[in-house]
């Protein structure tokens, strides 16, 4: 292997790396972004389960609770 051919095979090399790299960069950040989402809409859903059920004892307390069961 010549000199000229190590070189042009280091340079490809080092392209397919800096290429693999930028394109694990954007995944990483595509990743990220979606994790954020799920994120967001499972607090929401807490938010609602819990709301719903302090919704519900307030209206068996109003109700009269579980006396008249």
């Amino acid at each position: 292997m010549t000199e000229a051919d190590w070189r042009l095979q280091a340079e490809r090399r080092l392209n397919a790396l800096e290429t693999r790299t930028a394109v694990d960069e954007v995944h990483r950040a595509m990743v990220e972004k979606r994790l954020h989402s799920i994120e967001d809409t499972l607090k929401w859903l807490v938010r609602l389960v819990i709301g719903s059920l302090v919704l519900g004892v307030i209206g068996v307390a109003l109700r009269g609770g579980f006396a008249g069961v």
